[in-house]
């Protein structure tokens, strides 16, 4: 990944006021990044807006600006020309207008185009325009079938090269980013629905990182993996443990929080649901005193937010855990069990309800989006955009879903059967307080009916059980 290109829609200069010079800030912060090694700058301009493309004088603008850009250090120059209305004809005026710039530069920096139409693989009489009159040694841009793609495959990228005359697509691809509609969240997950066989489709590869820099580093050590043919997923717990980020970066992708909450739901009706609980509790334990070195300023909010989503999740468990025979074997082979009842379920459930309402209403987005949209935009029939499957993400939440399954328990009414515990099978019988012994290694369950919590002694409670104190 050697190019690091410089193309952000809000700054006036790179946009709304292309025309205008260089600040010789903006050029001293060129030439500090185009000296560090192994890097290729890139500096993108972006006149689609308002540039005359058969004016003499806007190419001659157009060319001089790249131009001193190039003399602070870039050896890529980038036109963009994406996010602006299209129609009839401009296709030709792009494809010449980048063949004037391509002149310019003169082999000075190499160039590259984001057309207007960049996603999709149909053709149309735009991208067959670029096709015939972009020089072939400019990439032309593409992110994928749609703006932000969960997959992009070989085969899209073959389809989008045949609309291109054969021309191998320039992947600029939507991840990790997460501006504008999607402020809300920090992608700090592994590169997922890349296949290897992509990189060898493409003419070069750009990732698009967060509005966070120093946080964007651990998705793109994962993209980083992918495109030296490396597992993504290796590359990213390499990077994750290195940088001491691993438990932030899984709350803020919340596939691992989902995942566990998965287990425990499957497995609730069933003895063994501590065992699932155990291992939710131990996660979300660590989620509760999370840190992230080096991220207290970029990522202060989703720090925080974890935290308290972490800590209402362990509340919840609490909550099912009173709804289920408690139980617990000492490592001398001294037990004690307890049987669930309503007041207990309701003690622990004052714990959930008093902060779970305030939590969901928080402005950034961890252990999975409750409501939120992404640019779910690809390629209409004539070139222009059509809204896709995926723009909205909702009930996506590891701890709403425990919530809910601990309070939809809760409710479901405690059992009428007395508690009984066996040891191997067999019934032992109990003290007035529930307390009663057993073999180390041997299997316990304390049952009430239809409600059990079983495990191998010694045994704790999966969660903390004040009732056992």
């Amino acid at each position: 990944m050697p190019d690091s290109v410089w193309a952000p829609k809000d700054e006036p200069v790179h946009r709304e006021r292309w025309r205008d010079p260089w600040p010789e800030d903006v050029l001293a912060g060129f030439g500090r990044l185009a000296v560090e090694p192994g890097v290729r700058l890139g500096v993108g301009l972006s006149p689609g807006l308002d540039i005359d493309c058969g004016s003499a004088a806007d190419r001659a603008a157009l060319g001089d600006k790249s131009l001193r850009a190039v003399d602070a250090g870039a050896g890529l120059v980038v036109l963009c020309l994406d996010d602006i209305p299209d129609r009839p004809g401009l296709g030709e005026e792009h494809a010449a207008l980048t063949a004037d710039l391509a002149a310019r530069l003169d082999g000075r920096a190499a160039l590259a185009l984001v057309p207007t139409q960049y996603v999709g693989s149909r053709p149309t009489p735009y991208l067959t325009a670029l096709a015939r009159g972009v020089p072939p040694e400019v990439p032309i841009g593409w992110t994928g079938d749609a703006v932000v793609n969960d997959a992009i495959t070989a085969a899209q990228a073959s389809t989008r090269a045949d609309a291109l005359g054969g021309r191998a697509p320039l992947l600029w691809d939507n991840v990790p980013v997460n501006d504008a509609i999607m402020g809300d969240r920090l992608f700090l997950g592994p590169l997922r629905g890349r296949e290897p066989g992509l990189v060898g489709a493409l003419s070069g590869y750009l990732a698009n990182a967060m509005v966070q820099p120093r946080a964007s580093t651990l998705p793109l050590a994962s993209i980083g993996g992918w495109l030296r043919g490396d597992d993504p997923a290796a590359a990213w717990s390499e990077a994750a443990d290195a940088l001491g980020w691993r438990v932030l970066a899984e709350a803020c992708d919340g596939g691992v929080p989902r995942a566990l909450v998965g287990v425990l739901a499957a497995t609730v009706a069933e003895p063994s649901w501590a065992g699932a609980a155990a291992a939710l509790d131990g996660w979300l334990g660590s989620a509760a005193k999370v840190v992230a070195p080096g991220l207290e300023e970029e990522a202060g909010p989703w720090l925080e937010q974890v935290r308290e989503e972490a800590r209402v999740g362990r509340a919840a468990l609490q909550l099912l855990v009173a709804t289920r025979p408690g139980l617990r074997v000492g490592p001398d082979g001294s037990g004690r069990a307890v049987a669930p009842t309503d007041v207990d379920a309701l003690l622990a459930a004052f714990g959930v309800m008093g902060r779970w309402p305030a939590l969901r209403r928080s402005a950034v987005s961890v252990m999975g989006v409750r409501c939120g949209f992404r640019p779910a935009l690809g390629q209409a029939p004539d070139g222009g955009w059509a809204l896709l499957p995926g723009l909205l993400e909702e009930d996506r939440n590891a701890i709403d879903a425990l919530v809910r399954l601990a309070v939809a328990e809760a409710t479901a009414g405690m059992p009428a059967e007395p508690l009984v515990v066996s040891v191997d099978g067999a019934p032992v019988a109990l003290g007035p307080d529930g307390s009663f012994t057993a073999s180390l290694g041997a299997h316990v369950e304390a049952r009430c009916g239809r409600l059990a919590t079983g495990g191998r002694a010694p045994f704790d409670p999966p969660a903390r059980d004040n009732r056992l104190r």
